[in-house]
């Protein structure tokens, strides 16, 4: 070791530990017990930056506000009842056939059951035994299964309602909303802090305008590939994989198991293996290429801090913050780059971390220089 060189303690504060670590308790146990209130809020404040566009645009055409807030609220009536009614009758088709798939999966089931005994004669599995636990299990989830949707439906519908509700106020009183914002800033800082507005509504706007464009273009292809390969209703399953894409790295891989079971059940597994394979290929596509291109990396997070943002949204909302999560830490990046102390935090969560860059800007060598130095 160079005697030469001298090391500098790290400062440590006790009491600003404290504080952070108080501040982040109750923080999250605050988020926790007003979830009601501030997961319908934050879809609202989402939702409006994606309708803010089309408002200034009717706006821009001499329509007065308000009327111009009604006319886009009818255009996405429209656009959603179009897709139910595109939706339903596949949807009221696959129900019906609930229980005919429970008895093909029992019989998988015992199937699996028979070649495990022949493969293995020394461990035995009851076979009636498992059965009926399944039998059991199946008739449980199904009523589960019921009770939980309504729950959920109920719990949509709630928030179906206060979510136009905040939309409408929103986009309506926007400008005052801005104006009021800047009187919480010293006038010194209160350009920077417009344009930091503007990048938060334009990285909202951009980041779910840009997933819904790569939900249409992965349900698209999805439904193709599932027609291609001969499933019955490919663009229920390519869509509904393709909106289980908004959770990333883990939803196309769920929207990947209820094809692959479909066609497991009703054709062959090697039918189920090209269904797995053909989404293997869209993830790659839209992992690769896709998302990169239209969402852009200046938004994107890195799959760290994605990931991240996707485990402590399920732990602090469930399902709402799963989705909720992405766009917000999104939203953070942009807030941390415009505050000299929080740029680490936002180097953390971009592509910083995967540039390969040394603390003293080293060169990198090769591992098998390393190894004879």
């Amino acid at each position: 070791m160079n005697n030469n060189l001298q090391f500098t303690k790290l400062p440590f504060s006790i009491k600003t530990a404290f504080y952070i670590i108080a501040f982040l308790v109750l923080f999250v146990f605050s988020i926790i017990e007003a979830k009601g209130l501030l997961i319908p809020f934050t879809y609202s404040v989402l939702i409006s930056f994606i309708l803010y566009p089309m408002c200034t645009f009717f706006e821009g055409k001499g329509v007065p506000r308000i009327l111009s807030i009604l006319i886009c609220f009818l255009l996405v009536v429209l656009g959603l009842f179009g897709l139910f009614y595109f939706f339903s009758t596949q949807i009221v088709n696959i129900i019906r056939e609930f229980d005919d798939f429970k008895g093909k999966l029992l019989n998988l089931l015992h199937q699996g059951i028979e070649e495990y005994n022949k493969i293995i004669p020394n461990s035995k599995l009851d076979d009636e035994s498992l059965l009926n636990q399944s039998k059991k299990w199946l008739s449980n989830s199904g009523s589960s299964l019921l009770s939980g949707t309504l729950n959920q439906t109920s719990n949509f519908f709630s928030g179906l309602i206060l979510v136009p509700i905040y939309v409408f106020l929103l986009l309506l009183y926007r400008t005052g909303i801005r104006s009021v914002l800047l009187r919480f800033v010293h006038i010194d800082y209160r350009i920077a802090f417009t344009n930091l507005l503007t990048d938060v509504q334009q990285v909202g706007q951009k980041y779910i305008g840009g997933l819904i464009t790569i939900i249409f273009i992965i349900g698209i292809l999805d439904s193709i590939a599932l027609w291609i390969i001969g499933i019955d209703s490919p663009f229920f399953f390519g869509f509904l994989a393709a909106c289980l894409a908004i959770i990333p790295y883990i939803g196309t891989g769920i929207g990947a198991i209820l094809p692959a079971l479909y066609a497991l059940m009703n054709h062959s597994p090697t039918m189920a293996l090209y269904v797995l394979i053909a989404f293997w290929a869209v993830q790659f596509l839209e992992g690769n290429f896709l998302t990169p291109k239209i969402i852009g990396g200046e938004v994107s997070l890195n799959p760290l801090a994605a990931i991240l943002s996707l485990v402590a949204g399920g732990f602090v909302w469930g399902l709402s913050g799963m989705v909720l999560f992405i766009p917000l830490a999104a939203i953070l990046k942009i807030v941390c780059q415009n505050y000299k102390e929080l740029e680490p935090i936002a180097g953390l969560m971009g592509d910083e971390i995967s540039q390969g860059e040394s603390i003293n800007n080293e060169p990198k060598k090769p591992f098998w220089k390393k190894l004879f130095k």
